[in-house]
């Protein structure tokens, strides 16, 4: 199973700079996120409180929903319409995402780039 996801597409080394004012390295944000969710045991532990108020009460308690977020938990899945159990891990899976307000701009073909390839092909044929 693929990790938790936390700005992949970013490096260690890029900033995140929040509307707040504070400013921190994708890494130094990436490797705190992975602790809390996982290491220091808070995030599973109101996990598990939070569920188990909504009356989902996972077994094991807050070590299991610790698993579901770091590795998964055996389960079973039965789909409507299935002809039985589909066996499997359950996962909880954290993410931070960037979209940017404005999309990345690229360069507009030029409406003379389809006569330069058409030059080019005319050449090579010569």
């Amino acid at each position: 199973m693929e990790d938790n996801s936390y700005l992949p597409e970013y490096g260690d080394d890029d900033v995140l700079s929040l509307a707040s004012g504070e400013m921190f390295k994708v890494g130094k944000f990436r490797e705190a996120l992975k602790s809390v969710c996982t290491e220091e045991n808070k995030v599973p532990y109101s996990l598990h409180s939070l569920l188990s108020a909504k009356k989902i009460g996972i077994s094991g308690g807050a070590s299991t929903t610790k698993a579901m977020l770091e590795h998964g938990v055996d389960g079973e899945v039965l789909r409507i319409g299935a002809k039985g159990w589909q066996k499997g891990k359950l996962r909880i899976k954290v993410s931070l995402e960037f979209y940017p307000d404005e999309p990345e701009i690229s360069q507009p073909e030029s409406p003379l780039d389809d006569i330069r390839k058409m030059m080019n092909q005319e050449n090579q044929q010569s």
